[in-house]
C-alpha cells in the first residue's frame, strides 16, 4: 500500500504560507506597536490578543462571517479569482494566518522593545531612514527572537485544526 503525502504536503504548505504572512504583516504590526504611540494603541493590541484567547472554533466562526461567500469580501474575492475563498486551501491559509499571527506579532513585539534603543538613535543622528535602521541595526539585534517566534508561529500553523476545519472543510 503506497503513502498518501498529500495531506502532509497541504499543512506544511499552509503553513509555510502562513508564517510568511505573518512574518510580513506581523513584523510590520509589532513595530509599530513597539516604536509608536498613537490613539487605539491599546485597542490594536486586544484585538490582536483576540484569536489567542477565543477558541479555535469560534476564531473559525468569526472568519466565516468575514470572508463567506455572502459577504462583501467573499464576493469581491469570487469576482477577482472566479471562485469562492471558503473551503479551499486558501482559505485554510487565512484561517491559519488569523490563528498564528498574533503570537508572532506579540514576540516579535517583545523581541523589538528589548533590543538595546541607543544603536537606533546613533544610526539615525547620523542621518539613517526609518528603513535603514530596522534592516541595519533593528533586525539583527532582534533576528533570533524573530526566528523563535517564527518557528512557534510555523507550529502554531501546522497545529492549527479547529478554524480550518470551519472556513476550509
Amino acid at each position: 500500500m503506497a503513502i498518501d503525502w498529500f495531506p502532509l504536503t497541504l499543512s506544511l504548505r499552509v503553513a509555510a504560507l502562513s508564517t510568511l504572512a505573518s512574518l510580513a504583516v506581523g513584523l510590520a504590526v509589532a513595530w509599530l506597536l513597539a516604536n509608536r504611540r498613537f490613539r487605539g494603541r491599546e485597542i490594536l493590541d486586544s484585538i490582536i490578543t483576540l484569536p489567542i484567547v477565543l477558541p479555535p472554533t469560534v476564531l473559525g466562526w468569526y472568519l466565516l462571517v468575514l470572508i463567506g461567500r455572502e459577504t462583501a469580501f467573499g464576493r469581491f474575492y469570487e469576482t477577482l479569482f472566479g471562485g469562492p475563498l471558503v473551503f479551499t486551501w486558501q482559505a485554510a491559509v487565512v484561517a491559519a494566518f488569523f490563528h498564528s499571527a498574533p503570537l508572532l506579532i506579540k514576540l516579535a513585539r517583545a523581541a523589538l522593545e528589548s533590543i538595546d534603543h541607543d544603536y537606533e538613535r546613533a544610526a539615525r543622528s547620523f542621518g539613517a531612514s526609518e528603513m535603514r535602521v530596522f534592516f541595519r541595526i533593528t533586525l539583527p539585534l532582534a533576528w533570533r527572537s524573530i526566528l523563535a517566534a517564527s518557528a512557534l508561529c510555523f507550529a502554531r500553523a501546522m497545529g492549527d485544526f479547529g478554524a480550518t476545519l470551519m472556513v476550509a472543510g
